[in-house]
């Protein structure tokens, strides 16, 4: 009975003190901006100001990071959308790391182009992973309103 006190506790412990019905930590998270991005330097964090769904609390809206709120498999998709003649290249960084990279660009007077990029990563408790402007690119647009948008979940 004592060593099955150890592991409920140990189980609250990983947890933050929340549990769901299997025992895990349910996190998900969707995010938009809620006006269009110019201009913005290679390098530069993408921050997606207006929140959809964030359980768990892992996306922080000020900083345009997501934080790990626990370990696990989590699975990440991002897309952009831009305008005629504009171009916005990004990539998504684990801990700093490059992991992958998305590129969408108009070229014609009248187009709009969108892409999209995914991964799963096996995160530790606290890593951080976010979007950012491809280095040497300047983002020229990023369409708003639901256009463009990140998202992940633990699988």
């Amino acid at each position: 009975m004592f060593k099955s006190i150890q592991y409920q506790l140990k189980l609250v412990e990983n947890t933050d003190c929340r549990c769901n019905d299997n025992h895990g930590f349910k996190v998900g998270f969707s995010v938009t901006n809620s006006k269009p991005l110019q201009n913005k330097k290679g390098g530069t964090d993408v921050i997606y100001d207006e929140v959809i769904t964030n359980t768990g609390n892992g996306y922080d809206v000020t900083t345009g990071k997501f934080k790990a709120p626990v370990q696990g498999l989590y699975f990440f998709t991002w897309t952009s959308l831009t305008h005629s003649q504009k171009i916005f290249a990004t990539e998504l960084e684990k801990n700093g790391k490059v992991v992958a990279r998305n590129h969408a660009t108009a070229r014609g007077i009248s187009d709009q182009i969108s892409a999209t990029q995914s991964a799963v990563l096996q995160l530790n408790r606290n890593d951080i992973v976010n979007i950012k402007v491809l280095k040497n690119y300047t983002g020229t647009y990023l369409a708003h309103e639901s256009w463009s948008m990140f998202s992940g979940f633990r699988i």
